[in-house]
């Protein structure tokens, strides 16, 4: 296994002084952080624009904020208390309560090694082997393409996610389970767009989007289970069993759209993109994977089990009950 680790994730920018501005920059680049700068009005349109961000930079004397930056960062930990907010302080006052419950980590510059430091823990607080994330985008590239086998089937780059808010209207969830991780895998996407992809002749034959939700909430399982297979066949071996049975509560609270598994730390996120090479001016239907390890995760302990490939072997068509 590598010993560089997997490193991206969104971040919102909320800096103003070109110095710093650039500094954040590098260091955004530096640490594989998608810098994603807004200004203090528009920075909670950013929220509900952007529903899959790992943490936010933020000035306390970001201009425009009222009544400071710190004020700011109270709004957006009251909106999304799972995102960590690092301050780039420039005044010496104690936070008041309410501040400092908002802030996961404060610095004064001009150097950036605490941040740095903070940024480690709190983002990547989880280490995913590239070779496992490569693998799980080669396996799921390969089941969706199964299922949809009209459409051409792309996926954006992977990256860890703090935000627990819900992608569209329809979710699975299954559980995987070894002796190197415990956790799940949910597949997210929007009701009316995968009608319109089955409307479209993405689907296998004889699968129109004339489907009720119930089918199509079908349709989406079974993705997600030829998924399973061709991870369980490829990472877990037939002895494989987790020492740890521990259980959390799983919590979905369907008007806010949000779901949380009962821990902080970041999921992994992939965004699949299907299109049709036929009319490439329309929309893609978009497919979100995340991989949740919330129960065991011990990537020290990862080993890809894949035996040599065989005809359908690698993409879990078997494992369809």
């Amino acid at each position: 296994m590598s010993d560089n680790a997997f490193r991206a994730a969104k971040v919102l920018l909320l800096e103003h002084c070109p110095q710093h501005y650039q500094l954040l920059l590098d260091f955004c680049a530096e640490l594989g952080l998608q810098a994603l700068p807004r200004t203090a009005v528009n920075a909670l349109a950013a929220l509900a624009e952007h529903q899959d961000l790992a943490g936010v930079l933020l000035a306390e004397d970001l201009p425009g904020a009222s009544p400071s930056g710190l004020g700011l960062a109270v709004a957006i930990h009251r909106q999304r208390p799972e995102l960590p907010i690092f301050l780039r302080r420039v005044h010496t006052q104690p936070l008041a309560a309410a501040e400092a419950a908002a802030i996961k980590h404060d610095w004064q510059g001009p150097g950036t090694e605490t941040l740095r430091a903070a940024v480690e823990r709190s983002l990547y607080g989880l280490r995913y082997p590239p070779e496992l994330v490569q693998g799980v985008l080669e396996l799921t590239t390969r089941s969706i393409a199964s299922m949809f086998p009209h459409a051409e089937v792309s996926h954006e780059a992977p990256y860890v996610v703090h935000d627990r808010i819900i992608f569209g209207e329809v979710s699975t969830l299954i559980a995987l389970e070894s002796t190197w991780c415990r956790g799940y895998m949910m597949l997210q996407t929007e009701e009316s767009a995968l009608r319109q992809g089955l409307l479209q002749g993405y689907g296998l034959a004889g699968v129109g989007g004339d489907l009720n939700f119930r089918e199509l909430n079908n349709l989406l399982g079974e993705t997600t289970n030829l998924i399973w297979g061709a991870f369980k066949n490829r990472y877990i071996p037939p002895e494989a069993f987790a020492n740890q049975q521990t259980q959390v509560p799983i919590v979905i609270n369907h008007q806010h759209k949000y779901m949380s598994f009962g821990s902080q730390d970041p999921q992994l996120c992939v965004r699949y993109l299907l299109t049709d090479p036929r009319r490439p001016g329309l929309p893609p239907l978009t497919i979100v994977q995340r991989l949740i390890f919330n129960l065991l995760w011990l990537p020290e302990k990862f080993t890809e089990y894949a035996a040599p490939q065989h005809d359908g072997a690698s993409t879990g068509e078997l494992e369809l009950f």
